[in-house]
């Protein structure tokens, strides 16, 4: 953590800024970046086919823009090869302006197999010599695509993903949008993405990111001071450091004290799992103390289920949180140096009096995850002027509810209203799913990379939010340890899937593994 190498994300407006800036303070002439995109995924097929590319079909599939000038570099280079090489334009001839048009005069000189697809009729026309392509080259259309992909585009991406050929794609694959990865109404199902400069936000977030194969970042020459100067704020979380994790505990005279107390609050009727879960979670990644809090009824059942944590009852009103506990929460609060509210917790009036007092009155670090959150979104108002650091764990459906969306839209512009969300109430969101999305108060974002359909079950929030509330509660940076949390929790259940084959992977699986894979990652 904390010296990571986790690859920059940019949209494509960035992208564009760092190609502008690369051309016009930096004086690299476009067509030179568009000839090292080229020549660069010209070595990755070289690569993937063993240097045996003679004897080769190859289609290079071309859209007007950009895009289909790096299709015409890749398709001289294999040309030069010796690869029996076919061109297919679909934008009119004459459309085609600047360094794409440059390099396809090249190749009418070089009298290459160029052929205009522009129509439907004729992509009909060719759709044989497609399907005998050994490759097939994407460079339709590029990150620029706002809108729904119309024919001829659509009817070659279509006729396209019925091939058996390998496909790899330039860039992007044509029709996913490069800031969202929306599928623009249909898009190419690529084996492999050629992705130049840094990869597309778009790319890392669903539907998009299963559509992209493997995925290659292309180094076209953007000047290294310049990424430095102006770092992009979207990280892809694939390979947390863990330095500053295991410095925290190289003094020989450290104690439990030293790694940070948590406090857990929640638990009502039939919901005692939940705090058990995140509390097991926070000492299992290194807590010095966890102490649990939940109505006093249920206590007895928390003091079976845990063993190292220790359970605090709280005023209770029918095995829900009394409105009273507010006050001995906060009492409990002062030596704690992290507190996660809301597993199993209920939206009773107790809960949300609690909550509210809370973000009143507490100004250390805050987990707020299920229940904690329902009861937050009755009144956003204590959320802005709390001092408290606050972090937010909703799944979709309770981001719709603090928001108030629709799920189907909270899922349609994840990215943006988690954004603007964090921004606007100066909080650390994590919003859960495929590709869980991090932000922080001062505009870094942070994108996962692990986790699996396999690990769909009850109780992975708890686990989560004990697992961020330990690691916070040690006192170290939130940009390191919120992003490495989330990675760890879908690192354990991709592991135990890759180790014992697909199967249901539960919450209580993750917290036995916790420890272990912990211990692998510090080994490397």
């Amino acid at each position: 953590m904390g010296r990571t190498k986790n690859p920059y994300l940019v949209t494509a407006e960035e992208m564009r800024a760092f190609d502008s800036k690369a051309i016009n303070e930096f004086g690299i002439a476009g067509i030179v970046l568009m000839e090292n995109a080229g020549r660069s995924t010209f070595e990755i097929l070289k690569r993937l086919f063993e240097d045996r590319l003679e004897g080769l079909l190859v289609s290079v599939i071309a859209g007007p823009g950009n895009n289909g000038g790096d299709g015409y570099v890749i398709a001289r280079y294999l040309i030069n090869h010796g690869v029996d090489v076919d061109i297919f334009l679909l934008s009119p001839r004459e459309k085609i302006k600047g360094d794409a048009q440059i390099n396809l005069n090249i190749l009418e000189k070089m009298q290459a197999n160029i052929w205009d697809v522009s129509s439907e009729e004729s992509i009909e026309s060719v759709e044989e010599i497609w399907a005998e392509s050994t490759i097939i080259i994407d460079a339709i259309l590029g990150t620029g695509l706002k809108s729904e992909v119309r024919p001829p585009y659509s009817d070659a991406i279509v006729q396209i993903n019925n091939l058996s050929s390998f496909k790899l794609s330039v860039d992007i694959p044509s029709g996913i949008d490069s800031d969202t990865g929306e599928i623009r109404g249909v898009a190419i199902e690529a084996d492999r993405t050629a992705t130049y400069g840094f990869q597309k936000l778009g790319m890392a977030m669903y539907p998009g990111r299963s559509l992209c194969g493997e995925i290659e970042v292309v180094d076209i020459s953007i000047p290294k001071i310049s990424v430095d100067l102006n770092p992009p704020p979207t990280c892809l979380i694939s390979a947390p450091d863990m330095r500053n994790y295991l410095e925290a505990r190289s003094d020989p005279s450290a104690h439990k004290g030293t790694f940070g107390r948590v406090l857990i609050i929640g638990g009502s009727p039939g919901k005692t799992g939940a705090p058990a879960m995140a509390a097991m979670a926070a000492s299992r990644v290194g807590a010095g103390l966890v102490i649990v809090a939940v109505p006093a009824s249920l206590n007895s059942i928390l003091e079976t289920k845990l063993t190292e944590e220790m359970t605090e009852p709280l005023p209770d009103d029918s095995g829900f949180v009394d409105s009273s506990a507010a006050q001995r929460v906060l009492e409990l609060c002062q030596d704690k140096t992290c507190v996660a509210l809301g597993p199993g917790l209920s939206t009773a009036p107790g809960s949300i009096k609690l909550t509210q007092t809370l973000l009143n009155e507490y100004e250390g670090r805050l987990v707020i995850d299920a229940d904690g959150l329902n009861c937050l979104a009755s009144d956003l108002s204590f959320l802005s002027r709390t001092k408290a650091k606050v972090v937010l764990t909703p799944h979709p459906g309770e981001m719709a509810r603090l928001t108030g969306l629709s799920t189907a839209e909270v899922q349609r512009n994840r990215f943006a209203l988690a954004k603007e969300f964090s921004s606007k109430h100066k909080c650390w969101l994590v919003l859960k799913g495929a590709a869980t999305i991090t932000f922080s108060p001062y505009g870094q974002s942070f994108i996962n990379s692990t986790g699996n359909p396999w690990m769909s079950s009850g109780g992975q929030g708890d686990v989560l939010t004990g697992i961020l509330a330990g690691l916070l509660a040690q006192k170290l940076p939130s940009e390191e340890v919120i992003p490495f949390g989330v990675w760890l929790h879908g690192f354990v259940a991709d592991n135990i899937v890759d180790r014992d084959g697909p199967r249901p992977v539960l919450a209580t699986d993750i917290l036995k593994e916790i420890p272990a894979f912990l211990n692998g990652l510090t080994e490397t």
